[in-house]
């Protein structure tokens, strides 16, 4: 499959609505099976998540109920530094129409260390992203 870009911008469409449903249309004409946002950090517009309802799938830094939205890492580690937390995770998931709330496919656990950084974490949480998103995946598609 080609690889198409859509730019974002309010020069080419003027708000997140009209964008996912030039989006929508772009996805339709592939007539794909699932639709996985790995990095998409953008939250669809309601209309799109109906649009693609059981198509779409998310993967997220943190585990379910925790640290929603864009900074998941972060807000993990910040919790972790006040002692609220002694670890985070990754999350895959469907999407719904919340932010990072959709049914969960797959979790895995990442201990916070005494000793990590930001940085650190955010290396780990990554590697386990990457293996994770396979793994889940892998039962959900036709060619095994």
């Amino acid at each position: 499959m080609p690889a198409i870009a859509l730019p974002f911008g309010k020069d080419i469409h003027h708000d997140r609505a009209g964008y996912d449903t030039v989006l929508g249309d772009v996805i339709e004409q592939h007539a794909p099976d699932l639709i996985v946002c790995a990095g998409w950090m953008r939250i669809f517009s309601p209309d799109f998540v109906r649009r693609f309802d059981g198509k779409l799938i998310n993967i997220h830094p943190a585990l379910p109920g925790t640290f929603p939205g864009a900074h998941g890492i972060a807000d993990a580690f910040a919790a972790f530094q006040r002692g609220k937390v002694a670890q985070t995770g990754v999350m895959v998931h469907m999407v719904d129409k919340g932010v990072d709330t959709g049914p969960v496919i797959a979790v895995e656990e990442v201990p916070i260390r005494a000793d990590d950084t930001l940085e650190s974490l955010e290396q780990r949480v990554h590697a386990v992203e990457h293996r994770l998103i396979v793994e889940a995946l892998r039962p959900l598609t036709t060619d095994h």
